[in-house]
């Protein structure tokens, strides 16, 4: 997806597993304005639901970009908002610029799973994460 004059870096194109290091290592070497990790989360309760957003524990700018994304996807999707929260992940932990890691629904809960295998439910929250990415970019780098 192309917005503007932002242009997406994807660290994959066919579901093969990246090390988290490579990806790292290619946001930064891009000199990405912002590194977002798109998830499904999974829990041992299946009646966990809905979607929430990581940002690396201190990082403001990391916290206002998970947030942008966070108030964008549960509105778009009408999930359970579980919330921004910090923490210590690698691809947050170690990029230069201000990261955000997003777990879309759980896979673990049923009705969720089905949701995240339906192409209408994942165009909506690919234009929440754009749209809250512009948000984020807006307020941050009013140039973009």
């Amino acid at each position: 997806m192309r917005r503007e004059n932002v242009s997406p870096i994807f660290t994959r194109a066919k579901d093969v597993s990246v090390p988290l290091k490579k990806r790292v290592t290619q946001a930064n070497i891009a000199g990405a304005a912002a590194f977002i990790s798109v998830h499904c989360n999974s829990a041992g309760d299946a009646n966990a639901h809905g979607t929430e957003a990581y940002h690396y524990t201190g990082s403001d700018p990391g916290n206002k970009l998970a947030a942008a994304i966070n108030q964008r996807l549960y509105k778009a999707t009408g999930l359970f908002n579980r919330g921004v929260k910090s923490a210590g992940f690698y691809v947050l932990r170690h990029t230069e610029m201000p990261a955000a890691l997003i777990e879309l629904a759980f896979i673990s809960n049923e009705k969720e799973e089905k949701l995240l295998g339906q192409e209408e439910f994942q165009t909506k929250a690919a234009r929440a994460i754009a749209d809250g990415i512009a948000d984020y970019l807006k307020d941050a780098h009013p140039s973009c």
